[in-house]
């Protein structure tokens, strides 16, 4: 028994129009990636299906792939085309309901001088996993995010520690005070899943350090703090002793609203991370 990919209507956008992308195309106007499948053999095709995990795969195939058996090298039944389009060469594109990817991107201003940042790291942090990217000479970034790490609410975080501590090692830099700092603030964003970040500009403030003296703060007892090492929790003990062996592993620390949005968990004061990827 055959089973057929049935195309009922044609996407009206070119494939040769379409910017490169690693894994084939990127749709502007959809910001979308679209697979070609085209020079891809059935072993890889396969994989990638598989990949997908019942999800919907935008992709340029070629007729080849439109019959295919259900006992066949590659099982077509998780492929739901929305759209597509025929090409002179008798190929087609199709658009996916839901992206391979995420495209978030923009530019990093310092609020107090006006110019762009450069060499900034900047995170998309979930849980388990975390995507970095550096900012080009005029600010500028783009993350690819894989959509199965899309949640209802997400972080994107930009860390400045590396290029503050060129600043601070500057033989020629004057102290700063509370108006004229030269220092950046880490900054974390909350965004959701419906809300697209494209070629926003972000304003980063100065990093402003108050001294308290005779300050009397009275507490409650805080919660204990979370450890996750790539995704899973475990106790303060391992993941100090993990931390300390590893020092090139990637470690960050929130507290608030950024420590809901990641772990899922509304009583927790803090949250400690640690990725070895």
């Amino acid at each position: 028994m055959k089973k057929q990919i049935r195309i009922p209507k044609p996407c009206p956008e070119n494939w040769e129009n379409m910017q490169d992308f690693p894994f084939g195309k990127f749709c502007e106007k959809c910001s979308k990636c679209v697979v070609d499948f085209t020079e891809k053999t059935d072993e890889q095709i396969n994989e990638i299906l598989q990949t997908a995990n019942d999800k919907e795969i935008c992709g340029r195939i070629s007729k080849r792939l439109l019959s295919m058996t259900a006992a066949g090298i590659i099982l077509i039944t998780n492929l739901t085309f929305i759209r597509a389009q025929t090409q002179n060469n008798s190929e087609i594109t199709t658009e996916q309901k839901v992206a391979a990817v995420i495209k978030v991107s923009g530019k990093l201003i310092f609020k107090r001088t006006n110019k762009e940042i450069s060499n900034a790291e900047v995170f998309f942090i979930c849980k388990s996993r975390y995507v970095k990217t550096i900012t080009d000479e005029n600010g500028n970034f783009t993350l690819e995010i894989p959509n199965k790490l899309i949640k209802r609410k997400n972080v994107l975080y930009f860390n400045f520690d590396k290029l503050n501590d060129e600043t601070y090692k500057n033989p020629n830099r004057e102290v700063p005070n509370t108006i004229n700092g030269d220092i950046y603030e880490n900054t974390s964003i909350i965004f959701s899943k419906k809300e697209q970040i494209n070629e926003k500009e972000f304003q980063i403030e100065s990093q402003h350090r108050y001294l308290e003296i005779g300050a009397v703060v009275v507490t409650s007892e805080s919660p204990p703090d979370y450890y996750y090492f790539n995704g899973k929790s475990m106790s303060e003990k391992k993941f100090d002793k993990l931390k300390k062996e590893n020092p090139n592993y990637q470690y960050f620390f929130f507290k608030d609203k950024e420590v809901l949005v990641i772990s899922g968990k509304g009583y927790l004061d803090s949250l400690q991370l640690l990725y070895s990827n």
